[in-house]
This record gives structure tokens, sequence and C-alpha cells, in this order.
């Protein structure tokens, strides 16, 4: 049952309870600020952990050969569209188009309404290569209403009802091109419709038909991906003479990729000086101030790009010789005409900087950067995990001290309050017993 306070003759013993509470709870207001600074470091930490990862993404993306070595492929004629689409090798190939693969068109016999009942009955059957299927056909139905149950029959065609001008034909396309596409109709009964006359199918299927530096080549789509290998041949058109097809390093792609993976390492030096504080900057949260997980992550990325590339050969040790290079603040630059410079002179040894070559026992910077970042952020040693790790064991060490003490301020409070009470029942009686001495002295000076 919660005591209730009086009052010790006017004396707002309440209100001094709740200041002494007040005072009381302090500590826990701390803790409440302490514990927000925690888990806003501890966020940050895996946002900057994040930040991290990708870095390391885009390393990864520079440290194979076919990441590092980016090749681009052109046509010198617009009826073959050349385009790399897997791990091509530089090289040029001659190539004629003679025959564009495509499928088969037919049309009935003309009729003079596309919407009036044909009065014919009986099964189209439309065989393809994969299986026959049986459309049945009703006295009632029109030209459409025939459209309509071919383009449900679930063969890969469609139909369509064409104006001639006067005329109606109903037209049936396949939906895939190549000869194995190629699909025949039979018809029963009482059905005429012509679809089954060999002279209305004006166009067959038939694949793509071309020559690469001599050799005779013929797939069943204009999609060609498995010839030359790493290059789609998208085919638009026959060709009049044959179109020379070039695959070539791309140093635009390259210096893309080399572009982005400055952009994340700025990032991530800009999140860390501004987090942890650098010269005149504070630290955004006191909890990180100076982190050292934040530091040891800064110090070692910045020492692997800056270091001189183990095994590796020619006129170029370092990233900084072909134009990637750090400033005083650590942040990075990169000048992509010095990186064309040396890809002119010694591709090979700038290849080596980023590329893991096992012949020549080159690491790779990508590879060695790769690495050291995963350390961070997910070995049990890391410096990034084991400050989110660290951060997170306080933020829950601060809640159990929190609750402990809150314990506290409530028994303190209880203590005050039956202190007070029983301070405020004291004081009832002196003031009954005052009042009394009073009576008795009042009755005296009357009777003397």
């Amino acid at each position: 049952m919660a005591i209730q306070l009086t009052g010790l003759g006017g004396f707002d013993s309440g209100s001094v309870i709740s200041q002494l509470v007040d005072l009381a709870r302090q500590p826990l207001r701390d803790i409440d600020t302490k514990k927000t600074q925690v888990d806003v470091a501890t966020s940050t930490l895996s946002s900057f952990s994040a930040k991290l990862t990708a870095l390391k993404n885009a390393a990864t993306a520079l440290a194979t050969l076919s990441g590092f070595t980016s090749m681009a492929a052109s046509s010198t004629d617009s009826g073959v569209v050349a385009t790399v689409t897997g791990s091509a090798v530089a090289s040029s190939f001659s190539v004629e188009v003679t025959q564009l693969a495509r499928a088969q068109k037919t049309r009935s016999d003309a009729q003079s309404s596309a919407t009036a009942p044909l009065g014919q009955a009986g099964d189209l059957e439309i065989a393809t290569d994969g299986g026959t299927v049986t459309v049945s056909i009703l006295p009632t139905d029109s030209l459409a209403d025939i459209a309509s149950k071919i383009g449900q029959s679930g063969a890969r065609v469609s139909a369509a009802v064409v104006n001639a001008g006067g005329s109606y034909r109903l037209n049936v396309q396949g939906l895939d091109t190549g000869a194995a596409k190629a699909f025949t109709f039979t018809e029963t009964g009482g059905l005429s419709l012509g679809l089954s006359t060999p002279a209305n199918t004006y166009e067959t299927a038939e694949d793509a038909a071309l020559t690469i530096d001599g050799l005779a080549v013929s797939r069943p789509t204009n999609s060609i991906a498995d010839a030359i290998p790493g290059v789609t041949l998208a085919l638009t058109k026959t060709t009049t003479e044959a179109a020379t097809v070039r695959v070539a390093g791309d140093s635009s792609a390259l210096k893309a990729k080399l572009s982005s993976f400055v952009s994340l390492y700025n990032d991530i030096v800009n999140t860390g000086h501004n987090v942890a504080g650098y010269g005149t900057t504070k630290a955004q949260n006191p909890v990180l101030a100076a982190d050292s997980g934040i530091r040891r992550a800064l110090d070692q990325i910045s020492s692997i790009v800056t270091g001189a590339v183990p095994n590796a050969t020619g006129d170029y040790r370092s990233l900084s010789a072909v134009g990637i290079s750090l400033s005083r603040d650590g942040l990075m630059s990169f000048d992509a005409s010095k990186l064309d410079a040396a890809l002119e002179r010694d591709p090979e040894s700038v290849r080596r900087l980023f590329v893991t070559d096992a012949q020549s026992g080159a690491t790779g910077v990508m590879k060695t950067l790769s690495d050291a970042i995963t350390n961070l952020v997910t070995g049990d040693s890391g410096a990034v995990k084991s400050r989110i790790d660290a951060l997170s064991a306080q933020s829950r060490r601060l809640v159990e001290s929190r609750s402990k003490k809150e314990e506290r301020v409530l028994a303190y409070e209880q203590q005050l309050r039956r202190q007070f009470a029983s301070l405020d029942q004291a004081m009832s009686r002196y003031q009954a017993m005052s009042n009394a001495l009073g009576s008795i002295t009042s009755l005296t000076n009357k009777s003397g």
C-alpha cells in the first residue's frame, strides 16, 4: 500500500522527496546518454564496415584477369552487332551473313469477312516440334474466332486476321525462329481454310547462315553466343561483303572500374575522419573519438595501396606509378592519362600490379586488399569486427547496470517516503502534545 504524506505542518515533504529522487536518478540519465552514444557508435561502425565491404567487392572485380582486362567488340557492318558478354580475348574475325534466321509464316485463303461465320466445321491440327494440337472449328466460327482459338491452343504460334483491302486472311506465324521450328497444318472434316496449302506458306522457317573466317556456321536464332568465345553476335541483315569483328582491350571500362574504386576508397577515408576525428575535425560521437578499429583499418588499407606490390615486374611496381596515389590527408586520386601511358608502354607490368599472377608470383594489390578487408570486417581478431563486438557488449552491460540502479532508486524512494511518513506522524504527536499543554496553561491562568 502506498504511503501518503500529509505534510509536516505545511512543510512540502512530497516535493523534497521528488527532488531527492531526481538527484538519485541522475546516474540513470547518464547511463541512458552513454547507451545512446554506444548504440549510435555501433551503427556507425557497422555502416563503416559495409563501406569496407563495398571497397572489397570493387577490388575483387579488378583482381582477376577477366575483370581487369576489360574487352570491347566492334563491327564494320551494322548487319553484325558484336558485344562482349563473357571472357573474350583480343582477336579479329571476318564475318559474312548470307541468311537470317526466321520463323514460318502461313496464311489462309481469302475470305470476304473477318467476323461473319464461315459455315465450316472440322478439326485443324497444328504439328510443331513440340507435338500436335487440335483446334475444333464450328460452323458459327469466323476468321477472328479461329485466330483466337489458335492463339489459345498452346502451340508455339500466333494468329491474327489481316485486312488485305476488301478481303481477309488468317495469318499464322511461328513464335520461334529456325528450321526445326517449322509447323504444318492438317484440315479435316468440312474444313477448307487453305492453311494446309503449301503455296500459302509464304515464308519458311530457316536457320541463320554465316561464315566466320570462311567457316560455315548455322544457328536457329539471330543471336549467336557460342561461335566466338565471350562474344555475342546479333545478326540484323545479310551482308554484301564480309564484316570485320574486332575484340580489343577497352581501357574506358577499366578506367570506369578504377574511378569507382577510388570513389569508394575516398568515401571510407572521409567517413573515418568524420567519425573518429582528424586534424581539427572533432569526432561526431565521443565514443568513437580516435577509435582504434577505424584507425587500424585506415592505416592498413592505405599501407597496401601505397606500398610496392610484391613480385611486380617491369617499369611499374606501385599504384602511384600508374596514376593512383594518396594525398597527405589520405584521399586517393586517379590520373587516367598516366594509366593510359603505362598501358601503352608496358601493359603486362601494369596488369601484374592488379592481378594475381601464379607464374611470376605477383599477388596483385587488389587481392591483397580484398583479403585484408575480409579480415578487418569478419575475422575473429579483425579490428573493425572486434570494435563492433566490444561496443555491443558494452551496450548490454549498460542495460544490466541501469536495471540494477533503477531498483536501488526505487528502494531509495520508498525509504524516503517511510522516513518522512514517520516524521510526519511524530510531528503530529508533538503538535497534539503542544496543543494539550497550551490548553492546560490557559486554564491555569484563568483560575489564578
